[in-house]
């Protein structure tokens, strides 16, 4: 299952511009270089939904993340012809994007702290895979 997150893809659309990376190939520039959250509100579980399910689901997250005060972009999650609409949180602590990722019944989300990289189990908060950053960058 590791495989699988090391090679997911993301695409995230920032003031017209398309950043589009891996947990590899991370940016460190703005707005990726500060604490920020994938998340999904898509297929609870890992149990796949109807693309109708998936998008209320969404619809009810993005407004759980405006009545909340994030600042969020529009992301994609992709890995060969399977894609999954998420949101890149920015600011958001780690507790915080564990919360949301339960409260929408998530098995992972992917999460950069100041320090570490990585995809993380909501359940456990363990990383299932995890990269160092100093100062910003991968080592």
């Amino acid at each position: 299952m590791k495989a699988i997150y090391d090679q997911t893809h993301f695409r995230i659309t920032h003031n017209g511009d398309v950043i589009d990376f891996t947990i590899d190939t991370l940016p460190v520039s703005p707005p990726l270089n500060q604490s920020f959250a994938i998340l999904t509100a898509w297929n609870p579980n890992n149990i796949a939904l109807s693309a109708e399910e998936n998008t209320v689901r969404n619809e009810q997250l993005f407004e759980t993340l405006l009545e909340r005060g994030y600042l969020f972009d529009e992301a994609l999650g992709y890995l060969d012809d399977h894609s999954e609409e998420s949101y890149c949180i920015y600011g958001v602590t780690f507790e915080e994007a564990i919360d949301l990722g339960t409260m929408y019944d998530q098995y992972a989300i992917f999460y950069r702290s100041a320090t570490h990289v990585g995809y993380y189990e909501c359940a456990t908060k363990a990383a299932i895979t995890e990269r160092t950053l100093s100062y910003g960058y991968l080592i």
